[in-house]
């Protein structure tokens, strides 16, 4: 089976809310519709999130705005136009 989606910022703060009225660990999760384990995780303070995916940026953010400013000044060139106004 895959993973299922991380807690959202908003049921995390539930559980503590939770937590510290007193509800058992099986009672936070059925109240906020996941599973315990999840719960333990994140009151262990073990639930780290998830590892990045994918394939590596080729580009820095940086590189990416030049090139939108270089792309959006003549929208209508040519691709080997722009590689030569990065050159």
């Amino acid at each position: 089976m895959g993973k299922t989606a991380d807690l959202t910022a908003v049921q995390k703060a539930i559980i503590d809310t939770l937590k510290q009225e007193g509800k058992t660990q099986k009672e936070i999760s059925e109240r906020i519709g996941c599973s315990q384990s999840a719960v333990s995780r994140h009151l262990s303070g073990k639930s780290v999130g998830r590892k990045k995916c994918g394939r590596k940026r080729c580009t820095t953010r940086r590189g990416d705005r030049t090139l939108r400013k270089i792309v959006e000044k003549d929208r209508f060139q040519t691709l080997g136009e722009p590689a030569e106004a990065v050159d």
